[in-house]
Formats: structure tokens, C-alpha cells, sequence
């Protein structure tokens, strides 16, 4: 939580102070002495006891506090369904993408991740795709269209090098000409998975620093385990040391993936994240109807607890 004008909270330890204050000086006023006193009168109009008595009190003070809270005017953090938004998905074809550590094998975990994560965005999305081995290609521009996306997805092959420096270079293009002249792209995010260290092209710390001058931040997922091999034994480990320093150069996540499972969360989990915005909402009325509600008990209170003359 968070406050728009804290300042107002510095209210709150003076009530609380003066309350203090009121009930010391409460004990230590000296009783008043009534010559010939109505001893029926007295009675009637004696204070209640100890405790009850100062109810009143103690709810005006909680109303005082309350009103301090409402003027400090408290905002909360909520997510809300983002209007728009363009994301690249560039997936690995390296030859690498075929070792089986991952069921059924790295590639075709990937496949199913990124259909998954194109039917958890919201349809008004721009989704597109961008395949990349020694060198990157967009398959599919930034588009709404969900059947054209899945038919390029299905039929990715894997073969060839690592350039995934090449493959942010393309998504950033890619959504550059959905947004033409703009100098920061609006509501753009690249989603890279991979398995290896890039091996040729674009070098990633200049891709990601582009990709920071654009404002769009690169969210990786590194798939595979150490132990991952090709068929002919070569051992094909992820390197994801080199993905999160994308990540957080652009101001994106960073993930890892071992199996089939956690990368189709991963995605899903990405889809939601990305379908939603954080705003700011202010929350003053909540303070302050409860403060209103306490001094509105205080003045019963004090009419059912405090001394009444017949």
C-alpha cells in the first residue's frame, strides 16, 4: 500500500499522544468536594465505571485516526485486463532443440508451450513468431489471427546454430512496423526460449540494449537440463546464465525449464502476466467511512455510558 500525501499520516502519533495525555491527566485530577452533596443526585449523575468510561473516548480517538488515514488517501495496486499489447514469441530451432531430456523432445515442448501461451492472452492481442537457428525469420508479423500462428508453429524444424541476439533484433523489427516513427514501442514484449549460448550473429548484449532504448523488455526461458544429449551423444546442456542477463538488461524475467511441464507453465503463467497491468487505485473512502462509523458509536457511547441528570 501507498499513500499520495503521507504526510497527513503524522496526525495519527498526535492523536494517539493527546489521548495518552488526556487519560494521565484524567488520573491524576484531584476528585472535587461537594459541601452538603444530594446523596440521590450524586448517585445518579456518578461516573460509570472505570473502563466503560472512557469507550467514548477511546472511539473518537480510532475516528481521529481514521479520518488521518482517508487524508493520506491510501492507493492499492491491483491488475486490470490490459486493452492491448504486441508480443513476439522466438523460439530456438537449433539443432540442439532436438535432445529428448525434455519429453517428448525440447522443441516440440516448446511448440505446445507457445499455443498455450497464444489462447491465454486475450484475443485482441498481436501475437507473432519468430523462428531462429544460425539466423532468425519472422514466420508470422504481429497479427490477431490465432490459426495462422499455430500453423507456422507446427511446423518448425530443428537444425542448424544459435542466434538468439539475431532473434530479438527481428521481434523488435517485427512489432517497429505495427508502430511506424515510434521512438519507444507501446505495449511490447519479445518472448525468447532457447537452450543454448548464442553462437553466431548479433552479439545478445547489443540486442538487448536496442531492445532497452525501445522500452521492450525480454522475458527468456531457458529450456533443458544438463544432462540433455542429441542423438549422435553430444551433450547439448542450456546456458542460462546468458538468457538472464537478456532478461534483465530489458528489464524482463528470466526462467528456466527442465521439462515439459514447468515450461507449459511458464507460458501460461507469462500469458497471464502479460494480459494484465498494474494501476494505482485510490482507496480513501474505505478510511474514511470507517472513521465516520466510529465517531458516530462515540456519540452513542458517550449518550449511553456518560452521567444524565433526570
Amino acid at each position: 500500500m501507498t499513500f499520495a500525501t503521507p504526510l497527513a499520516l503524522l496526525a495519527i502519533p498526535a492523536v494517539l499522544i493527546l489521548l495518552a495525555a488526556y487519560v494521565w491527566w484524567r488520573r491524576r485530577r484531584p476528585a472535587a468536594a461537594v459541601p452538603f452533596p444530594d446523596v440521590d443526585l450524586v448517585a445518579m449523575a456518578a461516573p460509570p465505571p472505570r473502563k466503560r468510561r472512557f469507550i467514548p473516548l477511546v472511539l473518537a480517538a480510532l475516528a481521529l485516526v481514521g479520518f488521518a488515514f482517508a487524508l493520506a488517501r491510501p492507493e492499492v495496486t491491483r491488475q486490470v485486463p490490459r486493452e492491448e499489447a504486441t508480443v513476439m514469441l522466438a523460439i530456438d530451432v537449433s539443432g540442439s532443440m532436438a535432445a529428448s531430456d525434455v519429453e517428448p523432445y525440447r522443441l516440440a515442448a516448446a511448440q505446445e508451450a507457445a499455443r498455450i501461451f497464444a489462447d491465454t492472452v486475450p484475443r485482441q492481442f498481436q501475437v507473432g513468431l519468430v523462428a531462429f537457428s544460425g539466423e532468425a525469420a519472422v514466420l508470422v508479423p504481429p497479427t490477431t489471427d490465432r490459426l495462422a500462428f499455430n500453423r507456422a508453429l507446427q511446423g518448425l524444424v530443428a537444425d542448424g546454430a544459435t542466434a538468439f541476439g539475431d532473434a530479438v533484433m527481428a521481434s523488435l523489427d517485427a512489432i517497429q512496423r505495427t508502430q511506424p516513427g515510434a521512438e519507444t514501442l507501446r505495449s511490447a514484449r519479445i518472448l525468447l526460449l532457447s537452450d543454448g549460448a548464442n553462437t553466431v550473429g548479433t552479439l545478445p548484449e547489443d540486442a538487448a540494449r536496442r531492445a532497452k532504448e525501445l522500452g521492450v523488455p525480454v522475458f527468456t526461458v531457458a529450456l533443458g537440463t544438463q544432462d540433455g544429449v542429441l542423438a549422435d551423444g553430444r551433450r547439448v546442456p542450456p546456458d542460462p546464465e546468458a538468457l538472464a542477463a537478456l532478461a534483465e538488461t530489458t528489464g524482463g524475467r528470466t526462467f528456466e525449464s527442465q521439462d515439459a511441464g514447468s515450461v507449459k507453465q511458464v507460458y501460461e503463467d507469462l500469458g497471464t502476466f502479460i494480459g494484465t497491468r498494474e494501476i494505482q487505485d485510490e482507496v480513501t473512502a474505505w478510511p474514511a467511512g470507517i472513521a465516520a462509523l466510529l465517531l458516530a458509536f462515540a456519540g452513542l457511547a458517550a449518550w449511553r455510558v456518560g452521567p444524565r441528570l433526570p
